[in-house]
């Protein structure tokens, strides 16, 4: 994340807000402005000298009108900001409403401080784009990425710790299938490392990652309702949207990977209707949000469509649970032995692999990583899962491959 020091210390500026610095709200924010080089674009140094009567909370709500007069007048896209706990209510009010100017060119992420002696010593950063240009001064070391993720908005820090719990062992079980299926290919044989109650247990865990990302404190802003908060309407939230999504995306998708499972508990059948409900509508939103992005000129509509479609592969889960529920499983079980465990790890890998994507949007929202970074771990992301799902499947239901392609498609049953 790109991060500035609203109080104390100081923050490099470079190129388009020289001029703006010059001509807009420095006196209201109580800064002085320094040149640093006479080379090349002046960057110039941002600092709060002493004020006399001035507190320290006055001064954060003048830095934010300040940056707010700045961006406004420049169009310049403030991609960050972090806030100092010292920072006033009415400060942290005024950073609030600049958030809320998203879509206006104003992108504002407030994250606390984890302490005040992170300010000592660490250099604050300002990344600015402009019609002139743009500057971007130092990058974060990883101790430093770290404090990022660990942020004080996330409740006991729940969110991180089942986070790293459900991905890891997730990562591990997943090329744990990988090497399986690669060893029954060349002849050969692989014992799991991964035990399955371990990775139950990470399913577990993955739900309550799953809820605890949905804290108000850590969805994207703004969001004045839940109509908002859901991407509906002309100032529809379409990032929070996006989250929430990937979280119903994990409720329905770890429930249809033990569905099919032998120690299902049968009393629990009944849901196979509720789930698929659920599993039709989150598909709905989904394919809204991304046609969202194209009304609003952020994603073409070939994008749009090629990422949509794929999701319509679950409907005939859904609709075969929505309508025959325990018998369409025992068919299709009955039919290819091995189809439970392959539909277990398929929904298991598509399950994971979209909470790890949220975790590197996550990582790319806090500047933790660059968009280049975020490309490749998405598609390294892809390129497990559907390694994983095609040679599983592969390896235990071969008819699949040899006639009954329209079955893996479809899920019906074939004809006895």
């Amino acid at each position: 994340m790109v991060a500035s020091h609203l109080l104390g210390g100081s923050a490099p500026l470079a190129g388009p807000m020289a001029d703006v610095i010059g001509q807009h709200g420095a006196h209201s924010a109580g800064l002085a402005f320094v040149p640093m080089s006479k080379q090349g674009p002046t960057p110039l140094l941002m600092q709060r000298p002493s004020v006399q009567g001035t507190s320290s909370t006055s001064a954060g709500s003048g830095t934010a009108a300040f940056i707010a007069m700045a961006a406004t007048s420049a169009g310049l896209r403030i991609r960050s900001l972090r806030v100092s706990p010292s920072v006033s209510a009415r400060g942290r009010h005024c950073l609030a409403a600049m958030e809320g100017k998203r879509e206006a060119g104003t992108v504002l992420d407030m994250e606390e401080k984890q302490s005040e002696g992170e300010l000592e010593g660490s250099p604050a950063v300002v990344s600015t784009t402009s019609a002139g240009g743009s500057a971007t001064v130092a990058s974060p070391d990883w101790l430093r990425a770290a404090r990022r993720m660990w942020t004080a908005a996330d409740a006991y820090h729940i969110h991180a710790v089942t986070g790293v719990f459900h991905g890891v062992v997730g990562l591990f079980y997943l090329l744990d299938v990988v090497a399986v299926n690669a060893a029954t290919l060349m002849g050969s044989s692989w014992s799991p490392l991964v035990p399955f109650e371990l990775v139950v247990a990470s399913i577990v865990v993955g739900a309550i990652n799953a809820v605890t990302g949905l804290q108000p404190a850590l969805l994207p802003r703004p969001f004045k309702d839940l109509m908002q908060l859901f991407g509906f309407g002309e100032q529809g939230n379409l990032k929070s949207a996006g989250f929430i999504n990937t979280a119903f995306f994990y409720f329905f998708l770890t429930y249809q990977s033990i569905r099919p499972l032998e120690s299902y508990p049968t009393w629990l059948q009944p849901l196979d209707g509720l789930f698929a409900g659920f599993t039709i509508t989150a598909l709905w939103h989904a394919i809204f949000i991304m046609n969202s992005w194209v009304g609003r000129g952020k994603m073409s509509q070939a994008l749009a469509v090629a990422i949509s479609l794929p999701l319509l592969l679950n409907m005939p889960v859904s609709l075969h649970l929505l309508f025959e529920g325990q018998g369409w499983v025992e068919q299709l079980s009955a039919a290819y032995p091995g189809w439970p465990q392959v539909f277990f790890t398929a929904n298991y890998a598509l399950a994971w692999s979209g909470s790890m994507v949220t975790f590197v949007l996550s990582l790319y929202e806090r500047r933790v990583v660059s968009i280049e970074e975020r490309n490749l771990l998405t598609v390294f992301l892809g390129a497990l899962t559907f390694t994983v799902i095609p040679a599983q499947a592969f390896v235990l239901i071969p008819q699949w491959f040899n006639g009954d392609q329209m079955v893996m498609l479809t899920l019906i049953p074939p004809s006895p």
